[in-house]
Parts: structure tokens; C-alpha cells; sequence
């Protein structure tokens, strides 16, 4: 059938800046026979046409007419495919030609040959053997196999929507050679988790991982028989202890405060050259005192992520995973001249106060900042399931 569809494609390559002649003494005879029927199709005349489409037709044919016969003397089973992909493309090639008219078929030597048998028993001789050796694939109870199988029994309902137990085969080939990942969180170290916690951590989808042949689960479906595991195994979980400190501290800044008059040694105002009295800025300092309130809080849960087969125990790969969570807040209070007050101190000011978020809500947080890292290492090595 690739044949076919290449053929086609070639067929159609009429914008070649290339001779019709050329193409055929390439060896390009489908593409020379193609611009050479386009041409006569304008003018029957055209005689230099009429002998290149009369050498290239024949040429074509009897390349693919003894590929056909080298093909019935091997006498392999698996040849029929290619002997039906070859006679269609006959087909196509005389009824490209027969599009031309009578007088210019009659000087090319033209004469109708019917392959509709040909085609009909090496069609049914093509899906008799994909069919029978998929079965034979299938036996063999291997996922490899049962891939291929299912690969040929595709092919064979391209020839026969409907041949045999097609359907059920390759329901069969789909499930042999389907695998399946599991995915596991465990807990081991000696810090007792609320159920809730661990429910939460494996609320993850890795639905957009699956591919045709490999399904991830990350809930355990009853009588399937995992190949492949995912472990995340939490071997530290921690959450620090609560930190507040205090800060006090001055800030000052200086800030306009009139004008004063500039004196001569006289103790007379200077005058400048227009006549008027010249006076300089003024400034003074302000400040206030900020109370600032400082909080911290950390929590983190580290481990390994680990690749099993399952079929030998092997663990294929390993690897580290921490995750973190900062819990960091400020607010200050401030007496004196608010304008002495800088930009970020007049930010912590408009904070409230607030207390220490709760260990288990740090922990989930932290944990969802682990689920999103453990999607990210699982996809960078999606690749290694197979």
C-alpha cells in the first residue's frame, strides 16, 4: 500500500522543471509518463510526447512485471503484499493512460489488460498470510510479538474491513502487548501521616503519559498485572520549628524646612545679579521607630524516586527528590514621622499580623511541590517503559 501511495505522489509531480525525456532516461518513468500525458492531453499532436510516453510505458511495465515474476519464483509466503502493491500500481498506470485519446493510444501500441484477478487473489493470498503468522505472533504470548501481530492484522483489515475474527485479535494482540505502570507512594520513615496526607499525594494524573501501548495508574486496578512500578519512597519528612524574631530600628531621612537668606560679612542679604535676594534650602531630619516582626517556618520532604520491573524485581533507575516549602512574612509597627518611614518598611506597616500556618497544611503544600516534580522526572524518563 506504501507503494501505491508513493506511486501517487510521483504521478502527480507534474511541476518538474525536468523533460518528460529526461525523467525516463533518469529512469523516472511513472513521473515521465505522468508529464507526458499532461501534455498530449493539450496538444495529441506532439510527437516528441507520443514517443516518450510510448517508451517510458513500456519501460515501467516491464520493470514491475518482472519484479512480479522474481517474486512468484522466490515463493515466499510474505510476498503477496508487495505483488498486490505492484499489480495496483499497473492498474493506476494504465488508467492514467487510457485517459488519452484513441488515436494517441493507438501510436503508443496501447492494449487494455485486466488485472482485477490478479489484484482479487493476491489481495486475498496477502491477508490470509498476515493473518495466519499474527496468529502465530500472538501464540507466543510475548509483548513484542503481540505488537507486530497487531501491526499485521491492521493490515489485514486495510484489505478486509472484516476478515475472520479480525476484530477480536487484535483485542487480543492489544491487551498482550499492552504494558502498565503503577505509581506508589510510600512513607518510610517513623513520622505518622494524617490519611488524608497520603490521599492527597496521589491525587496525581499521569493520564497524558499514556500512549498506545503504555498505560500509568496511579490507583491500583484490581487483577492487573503491573510491569513496571513507580516508587517514591518519602524517607525524611520535616517540619522546622517556628521562628519570630523582632527588630527594632531607627530610620531618618532629611526633608525640605524653608529657606534661609544668605549673608554677606556685613550680616547684609546678598543680592544676586538682578537684584534679588538669594536664599538657600533648608532641611531637617526626621525619624521613627519600626518594630519589625519577622516570621519563618520550613518544611520538607525528601526521598528517591524509583524505576522498577517488576517482572525480575530490577531497578532500572534511581533518583533523588527533595521538595521545600518556606513559610516567610513580615509586618512591622512604626512610631514617629511616618514620611521618615522607607518604601518597604510603609509595605510591612500595611501587613497584619498573622500566625504560623499549621504543620499539616505545610506539609501538603510541601507535597504538592513534590507531586509536581515527580510528573517532571517521570516525563523526562517516560521513554525507558516500553
Amino acid at each position: 500500500m506504501k507503494r501505491i501511495i508513493y506511486f501517487l505522489i510521483i504521478a502527480l509531480a507534474f511541476s518538474s522543471c525536468m523533460s518528460s525525456k529526461k525523467m525516463m532516461n533518469k529512469g523516472y518513468y511513472d513521473r515521465a509518463i505522468a508529464k507526458s500525458v499532461k501534455k498530449l492531453k493539450k496538444n495529441p499532436q506532439n510527437g516528441k510526447e507520443i514517443a516518450v510516453l510510448k517508451d517510458a510505458y513500456r519501460l515501467a511495465n516491464q520493470k514491475d512485471n518482472e519484479n512480479i515474476s522474481f517474486l512468484r519464483k522466490e515463493g515466499r509466503p510474505d510476498i503477496w503484499d508487495e505483488v498486490f502493491s505492484t499489480v495496483s500500481i499497473l492498474k493506476n498506470r494504465q488508467d492514467i493512460i487510457r485517459t488519452l485519446p484513441t488515436d494517441v493510444l493507438s501510436k503508443i501500441g496501447y492494449q487494455y489488460i485486466d488485472y482485477d484477478q490478479e489484484l482479487i487473489s493476491a489481495k486475498q493470498k496477502a491477508a490470509e498470510y498476515f493473518y495466519v503468522h499474527a496468529v502465530s505472533l500472538i501464540d507466543k504470548k510475548e509483548k513484542m510479538a503481540a505488537r507486530q501481530a497487531y501491526d499485521e492484522l491492521i493490515r489485514v483489515k486495510g484489505y478486509y474491513p472484516s476478515y475472520k475474527d479480525v476484530d477480536q485479535k487484535l483485542l487480543l494482540a492489544k491487551e498482550q502487548g499492552m504494558s502498565y505502570v503503577i505509581f506508589v507512594m510510600k512513607n518510610v520513615t517513623s513520622v505518622p501521616l494524617p490519611p488524608d496526607f497520603e490521599s492527597e499525594l496521589t491525587k496525581i494524573s499521569l493520564y497524558e503519559l499514556n500512549n498506545f501501548w503504555t498505560n500509568f495508574d496511579t490507583r491500583e486496578v484490581k487483577n492487573r498485572v503491573y510491569d513496571y512500578a513507580i516508587m517514591v519512597n518519602m524517607k525524611n519528612i520535616n517540619v522546622s520549628p517556628e521562628q519570630a524574631k523582632e527588630i527594632e530600628r531607627t530610620e531618618t531621612k532629611k526633608v525640605e524646612d524653608g529657606y534661609q537668606y544668605v549673608l554677606d560679612a556685613k550680616g547684609n542679604v546678598m543680592k544676586d545679579s538682578l537684584g534679588n535676594d538669594i536664599k538657600i534650602q533648608k532641611y531637617k531630619d526626621i525619624q521613627c521607630f519600626v518594630t519589625e516582626h519577622k516570621l519563618h517556618k520550613q518544611s520538607i520532604i525528601s526521598g528517591s524516586i524509583d524505576f522498577m520491573k517488576l517482572s525480575n524485581g530490577q531497578l532500572m533507575k534511581s533518583d533523588p527528590i527533595t521538595s521545600e516549602y518556606f513559610f516567610d512574612y513580615s509586618w512591622a509597627i512604626a512610631k514617629g514621622d511616618m514620611n521618615a518611614a522607607s518604601e518597604e518598611t510603609k509595605k510591612m506597616i500595611k501587613n497584619k499580623a498573622i500566625p504560623f500556618p499549621d504543620s499539616f497544611g505545610m506539609l501538603l503544600n510541601t507535597g504538592q511541590i513534590l507531586k509536581n516534580m515527580t510528573k517532571d522526572i517521570i516525563w523526562s524518563n517516560k521513554n525507558m517503559f516500553y
